[in-house]
């Protein structure tokens, strides 16, 4: 069965083969922020899939980065309106008083399909704090 992701409230969407990306974020200083993260389901049948199990490859510099359960009710113009679904967010929280950039990566692992080897999905979040 295929799976897929939804993105919604500025978290990231998750699909395709194997990648490395370079995701654009900006926050304000003095504050905690989701950069990204994913919310999943099946396409089809609007059933929950599985979290994968990410993990922190490169910890940023200048602040923190955890990764958080995440869950909402998807909107009208998805194709499973008021589905509630689950998934990960990605909150950024710079050190106290810094400005300028700092970078996070995270690796996910996907399946596309039930069976077969989990591809590693790399993120890596430029985030600049003004």
């Amino acid at each position: 069965m295929e799976r897929a992701m939804a993105a919604a409230a500025g978290l990231l969407v998750l699909a395709g083969s194997a990648s490395a990306e370079t995701r654009e974020r900006t926050i304000k200083a003095n504050t905690v922020a989701a950069v990204g993260g994913f919310l999943g389901y099946e396409v089809d049948t609007c059933y929950p899939a599985e979290i994968p199990d990410v993990k922190i490859r490169q910890a940023p510099a200048n602040g923190s980065l955890r990764i958080v359960p995440h869950e909402e009710v998807l909107g009208k113009d998805s194709r499973c309106p008021g589905t509630k679904v689950r998934g990960l967010a990605y909150v950024y929280t710079p050190k106290k008083g810094f400005r300028g950039t700092d970078e996070a990566t995270v690796d996910v692992p996907w399946n596309s399909t039930d069976s077969g080897r989990a591809t590693i999905l790399s993120y890596t979040y430029r985030i600049r704090v003004e």
